[in-house]
């Protein structure tokens, strides 16, 4: 470079070296961009194992909650169901009660039967509205059991997709860092 600078010719000697130095250097360029490079990639390769977490654990946490909302219905139902069949057991003995009077007095219920039809109707009626309200209960405990289980997916869906794109983010942007290592080295 002094005699460069000096303006004298330059040997093919100090051409070779002058190359030699060129080279040395340009690789020693290029193993920093390759060390920056392998950095950045492992950064980049721990952020990613860190969403993934993340999100290993978000889906974790809605299994949870799936879990613990059915076993809440479950629970439900297993009282319901309790409660209907207590309430057809004490239908039972009463019917079976009423029975054994009409056996025994029959003669003498013979002017009541229109006043004891005319109750067993209205308990009818009455059981047929409480079972319909319990249907109805029913009806609206599942309804909402599934507007907010398909909440539950929207919100994981938006969320997939936040994280696809993010993803996606990240690739273009490696696809730009690599492109720019790329023509940093071929300007080098």
């Amino acid at each position: 470079m002094k005699k460069v600078e000096s303006g004298k010719k330059l040997t093919s000697e100090d051409l070779v070296v002058l190359m030699l130095g060129m080279f040395r250097e340009t690789n020693r360029r290029i193993d920093d961009l390759n060390k920056r490079v392998d950095t950045l990639f492992e950064a980049l390769s721990k952020r990613i194992d860190a969403l993934e977490n993340e999100i290993n654990e978000r889906f974790n946490a809605y299994d949870e909650k799936m879990a613990t909302l059915d076993k809440k219905i479950d629970d439900k139902f297993a009282i319901l169901d309790r409660k209907i069949d207590e309430r057809f057991a004490v239908l039972n003995n009463r019917i079976n009660e009423l029975d054994k009077k009409i056996d025994e007095k029959v003669i003498e219920l013979m002017r009541e039967i229109n006043e004891v039809d005319s109750k067993a109707e209205s308990r009818s009626n009455s059981l047929s509205a409480k079972i319909d309200l319990v249907n109805t209960r029913i009806d609206a405990v599942y309804s909402e059991l599934s507007r907010r289980i398909n909440e539950l997916r929207d919100k994981m869906d938006a969320s997939n997709k936040v994280l696809g794109e993010r993803i996606d983010r990240l690739y273009e942007l490696l696809g730009r860092i690599y492109e720019a290592l790329i023509r940093q080295v071929g300007n080098a």
